[in-house]
C-alpha cells in the first residue's frame, strides 16, 4: 500500500511528497493505521489535502477502532459546509465520529470495544489544521528544527503514562485539540505512533531523520529502528510513521 501513496498524489505531486512505512510488532496485524484522502482538484483547492493517523487500543476492537476512525475523517470531511472553518469541521467530525463510538461501546461487550487515538493533519494553501486526541504525534520539520505539535493526552503519573485520557470513544464528551499555523514550502510532518516517537525516544527519532534524506527513507527508517530495538526487548508495539513534505504552495489557494 505505502508504494501507492505518491502515485495517489499524481494530481499534485509537485506541491505535496510523502513517505510512509508500518509495521506490526510481535503479532499477526497492526493496530495502526494511516491513510490520506485523495480528492479532487476542485476539492483540494477548496478544502485542502487530509492526513489521519490512528493507534487502536489494544484488545478485540484495537485495528477496527483505528481503521474506523481514519476512514470516517477522511470520508466525511469533503462532505462539511464550506461556510465551515477547518477547525470547526474537524470538531465537529471527530465529535461525532466519538459520540457513535462511545454508544458503541456502551452495548458492546468488552472484547467488541472500541478506543483509538486520532491525529489528523489538513494543508490548505499556506496554512496547515491539525485535530488531535490521544498519544499518537504530529511533528513539524523546518530549518532543521523538529518540534512536536501535539499533546499527549495520557496522565501524568509515571506508572500511568501508557493510560489514555482522552481517546474516540472513551467517553460521550470529548474535547478535541484543534490548532493551525502557517507553511513555508520545504516544511516536513511527521505523523507517528507511540511505537515510533516512545520506542526511539526523543535523540534517537531525530538521529533517524538527520540521517534520512527523502520523506519514503526516512518513513521507513524510523519504522525499521523502531522494530529492531523492540527485538532486543521483546517489544510488541506497533510502528506506523508517515512524512508529509510540502514543496510548493498552490497559488490558486495560497492568498
Amino acid at each position: 500500500m505505502k508504494d501507492s501513496y505518491q502515485e495517489r498524489l499524481s494530481a499534485g505531486e509537485s506541491l505535496i511528497a510523502i513517505g510512509y512505512s508500518g509495521r506490526a510488532c510481535g503479532k499477526d496485524v497492526s493496530e495502526d493505521f494511516f491513510d490520506l484522502a485523495c480528492p479532487s482538484l476542485e476539492d483540494w483547492e477548496a478544502r485542502g489535502l487530509v492526513f489521519a493517523i490512528a493507534d487502536g487500543v489494544s484488545g478485540g476492537g484495537g485495528r477496527r477502532a483505528a481503521e474506523t476512525c481514519v476512514r470516517t475523517v477522511l470520508s466525511d470531511f469533503y462532505a462539511t459546509p464550506l461556510a465551515w472553518d477547518i477547525a470547526r469541521r474537524l470538531d465537529r467530525i471527530i465529535g461525532a465520529l466519538n459520540a457513535w463510538i462511545a454508544s458503541h461501546n456502551a452495548r458492546a461487550a468488552e472484547s467488541e470495544c472500541m478506543l483509538s487515538t486520532l491525529s489528523v493533519l489538513v494543508l490548505h494553501g499556506a496554512q496547515f489544521y491539525a485535530g488531535h486526541v490521544g498519544d499518537s504525534r504530529i511533528y513539524r520539520l523546518r530549518g532543521g528544527h523538529c518540534e512536536c505539535l501535539t499533546t499527549d493526552h495520557v496522565w501524568p503519573r509515571a506508572d500511568m503514562r501508557h493510560v489514555l485520557r482522552r481517546a474516540v470513544g472513551l467517553d460521550q464528551h470529548l474535547v478535541v485539540d484543534c490548532f493551525s499555523d502557517a507553511v513555508q514550502p520545504g516544511d516536513r510532518f511527521l505523523m507517528v505512533t507511540d511505537g515510533v516517537w516512545e520506542v526511539l525516544g526523543e535523540t534517537g527519532l531525530r538521529a533517524v531523520l538527520a540521517a534520512a534524506s527523502e520523506p519514503e527513507a526516512m518513513a521507513e527508517a524510523l519504522v525499521q529502528r523502531s522494530a529492531e530495538r523492540q527485538r532486543s526487548y521483546y517489544g510488541h508495539n506497533d510502528a506506523t510513521a508517515a512524512v508529509v513534505e510540502v514543496r510548493a504552495i498552490a497559488e490558486s489557494v495560497a492568498a
